[in-house]
């Protein structure tokens, strides 16, 4: 006669829970990389944008070498230039010296498609408009700020 001690019920199979921590690292590593992209990614954009990359000017108006955009305005409607109806206003910064800065947009203005209609250079200011469209008018002021240039554009189209 068997006694009870001999009686051992059959112990349930051990089962594994290391899927769950794979699945965890998993997500993890994804969640990592993804934020890694988004950082790279803005990275490029606002270096891209500071550069000018989004600018509002056409990709043929002169941008001087090593600015940096500092502020954009964009305007579409009425009040503007006669035969126009966008504003783009830009304003960039350069390290360099006002007289520099002033050399680069004189001979740039006077090149290409576009044409410097007359320079002010009591206040900085040069006019200019594209030469196969001259109803695209706009100015140029060149603003002395210590060792550094600030130029502020605007341009009717």
């Amino acid at each position: 006669m068997p006694t009870a001690a001999q009686f051992q019920p059959a112990a349930a199979p051990y089962r594994s829970r290391a899927w769950i921590w794979w699945i965890v690292g998993g997500c993890a590593v994804l969640i990592l990389v993804a934020a890694g992209a988004m950082a790279l990614g803005g990275a490029y954009l606002f270096n891209q944008f500071q550069h000018g990359s989004f600018s509002c000017l056409p990709s043929d108006f002169p941008t001087y070498p090593g600015a940096t955009f500092s502020g954009q305005y964009t305007y579409v409607g009425g009040n503007v230039a006669p035969g126009d109806t966008h504003e783009c206003q830009i304003t960039l910064e350069s390290q360099d010296d006002v007289t520099t800065v002033t050399g680069f947009y004189q001979s740039h203005l006077s090149s290409g498609d576009w044409t410097i209609k007359s320079y002010d250079s009591a206040n900085g200011t040069i006019s200019f408009s594209r030469s196969s469209r001259p109803a695209t008018v706009g100015t140029l002021q060149l603003l002395g700020r210590g060792q550094h240039t600030e130029v502020q554009i605007r341009l009717d189209s």
